[in-house]
């Protein structure tokens, strides 16, 4: 029988919870041991800390978003750009192979011609 496989988020989404779950826990810390520190200091009203987090997740995840299709792009890119290397080195080895054989020729028929001519004088 076979196993499933479990659903696993893609890799800019985990990344981006985890980066927005790390920034909403160093703003609450921010925001709930400042005033112990400064008391003069200007902190945020915790009202605002729900819209900051889904603001944060939507920066971070777009950012995440964009540079992993970026990322993908940029490895298309290298793969055409090494397949048409690969290629034209194909191509230049078969010219090549071309060349010896028919340079091959010539140097045979310049031989033989050589030959006739050496042996009518």
């Amino acid at each position: 029988m076979a196993k499933k496989k479990g659903f696993r988020l893609p890799k800019w989404l985990v990344n981006t919870l985890q980066m927005t779950i790390l920034v909403a826990i160093l703003m609450a810390v921010y925001n709930f041991l400042g005033p112990m520190v400064f008391k003069n200091g200007s902190y945020f009203p915790w009202w605002t800390f729900p819209y900051s987090v889904v603001g944060a997740l939507f920066l971070i995840g777009g950012w995440n978003f964009l540079s992993h299709r970026m990322n993908i792009m940029h490895n298309q890119i290298v793969a055409e750009d090494e397949a048409k290397k690969k290629r034209a080195e194909q191509i230049r080895q078969a010219n090549a192979v071309k060349e010896q054989a028919e340079a091959e020729k010539r140097r045979e028929r310049n031989a033989n011609r050589n030959k006739g001519k050496q042996q009518s004088r």
